[in-house]
């Protein structure tokens, strides 16, 4: 069975979801996805369409809304260059040779941890991180393409082909906006993506593309270049998935190679990422998207796509998830499909008073201002959004100088949490419908003893194999 951290269990309650729901007379229904069972099974996609499980399933404190609680100025909205220009590209920096430094600093203090044996640095740990990044990098046998993977048959005897509807004789696929955004929902949680929303790509939101992608009136989208893509002019919309990381994992945040779980859920979400555009090819649409950083913003558009809010941190909340999300994986398709709005679930305006990820960042990176203001100054941000600016080169020095892969805002935010107590239903509710409380919340989260500095001592090997929920996704929040 899963179990969530130690530390914790004696604060969450005994009470089930279903019983809790039971006793405030709402019934099963509203238990949402919960209610469908894991081991509900299903003869078709059709009956799975049918069922709660393709249902977007929102806690019923949190509104759709028109517009997102982080306030955008689209007429001002900067087109960010390309995936190139990030925090995390040399290209992007005033001194390129600054950047190169805090890689070399990175890689002997690697070197000598692994020599020293330190506890979460060393050789078994490294050869794990390794092995989980496989599959993430674009130069990897997974890393799909601008056009998704290689379909054409192998040389071998048997192949395995990859089928279109025009190969089998028969149309493509037709269904409703509506029913089509079901099916992905039901692919998509079967192909690794935790929620998915979606957003119809329009003059607003073209501007959350990277700039190294452009418009051509050609039937057929393709990759130009190494840094230029094209999609055809034409109605498209975005499948935005939520990829998870490991929260199990998060427990050993400043462990080098248990934090590792990010570069983990990157891989995932670039296999996922040929899943999904294999699907969408046997349905007869088209489908475009490279690698985890290639088509767009990915905040940008998971806070469009409703599957959570802005932070102060720059990064997304979402009322199920936290800030334990490690990307959203965006795919553009022809597909027609139903848009999912933005959400108010009452988080920006927590984090207005929280700070908790700003008292607990070591290297002082995310801002402390009570208020979110206008930025995107420096040259690896964008101007457009009224939120909070990280410092992105002290996060980006302390993640690779000596302490990587940092993920300390993640796994202190009050709404990372293992999702089995009632109680935490419970202060995300109040914090929806009753931000008087949101201070005091905050320093019950403090008193409850979450978001405490990791024992160094403590490491997984030490932890019995079957305590580790599979992929260190734990079943309840993935």
């Amino acid at each position: 069975m899963n179990k969530p951290i130690p530390e914790k269990t004696h604060y969450h309650s005994t009470m089930s979801r279903r019983d809790f729901m039971k006793m405030l007379g709402l019934g099963a229904g509203a238990v949402g996805l919960g209610a469908a069972g894991c081991s509900t099974s299903f003869k078709d996609l059709d009956e799975m369409m049918d069922s709660p499980l393709a249902e977007r399933k929102l806690p019923f404190w949190v509104k759709e809304i028109d517009e997102p609680t982080v306030q955008i100025d689209w007429d001002n909205m900067e087109i960010f260059p390309s995936a190139f220009n990030t925090l995390f590209n040399p290209m992007s920096w005033d001194d390129p040779s600054e950047y190169m430094k805090i890689v070399d600093r990175n890689i002997e203090s690697t070197k000598q941890q692994i020599k020293d044996n330190v506890p979460g640095y060393s050789l078994r740990d490294r050869a794990m991180a390794d092995a989980n990044t496989w599959g993430w990098a674009p130069e990897s046998d997974v890393a799909p393409s601008w056009t998704g993977p290689d379909v054409k048959p192998s040389k071998w005897e048997h192949p395995t082909v990859f089928y279109t509807p025009e190969d089998y004789g028969v149309p493509r696929y037709e269904g409703t906006p509506e029913e089509n955004s079901r099916m992905l929902r039901v692919a998509g949680r079967v192909m690794g993506a935790a929620e998915l929303g979606f957003v119809k790509l329009d003059g607003k939101t073209k501007k959350l593309l990277y700039g190294n992608i452009r418009f051509e009136n050609v039937e057929q989208g393709y990759e130009a270049d190494k840094f230029t893509y094209v999609l055809p002019d034409k109605d498209l919309w975005v499948i935005c998935a939520v990829i998870p990381q490991s929260l199990w994992a998060a427990q050993y945040i400043d462990r080098m190679s248990w934090a590792s779980s990010n570069t983990a859920a990157y891989s995932r979400a670039n296999i996922y990422s040929n899943r999904i555009k294999v699907f969408l090819r046997g349905l007869g649409y088209q489908h475009y998207g490279g690698t985890t950083g290639t088509v767009g913003r990915a905040v940008g558009f998971g806070v469009m796509a409703g599957l959570a809010e802005y932070c102060r941190a720059g990064l997304m909340v979402s009322p199920q998830f936290g800030m334990n999300i490690r990307t959203v994986m965006l795919t553009v398709t022809d597909l027609p499909l139903a848009v999912t709005k933005p959400i108010d679930a009452g988080i920006i305006n927590f984090c207005k008073v929280c700070r908790k990820c700003a008292e607990m960042c070591p290297a002082g990176a995310i801002p402390m201002e009570d208020e979110p203001f206008w930025g995107g100054d420096a040259p690896y941000q964008a101007k457009g959004i009224k939120g909070w600016y990280q410092a992105g080169k002290k996060c980006y020095e302390y993640m690779l100088g000596g302490e990587p892969d940092c993920s300390r805002c993640q796994s202190v935010c009050p709404f990372t949490k293992f999702d089995q107590a009632v109680m935490h239903d419970l202060v995300r509710m109040s914090i929806a419908t009753t931000p008087a409380l949101n201070g005091i919340l905050r320093k019950m989260d403090d008193v409850f003893g979450y978001g405490k500095e990791p024992d160094p001592n403590k490491t997984p090997w030490d932890v019995d194999p079957m305590d580790i929920p599979l992929f260190g996704l734990d079943s309840s929040r993935s």
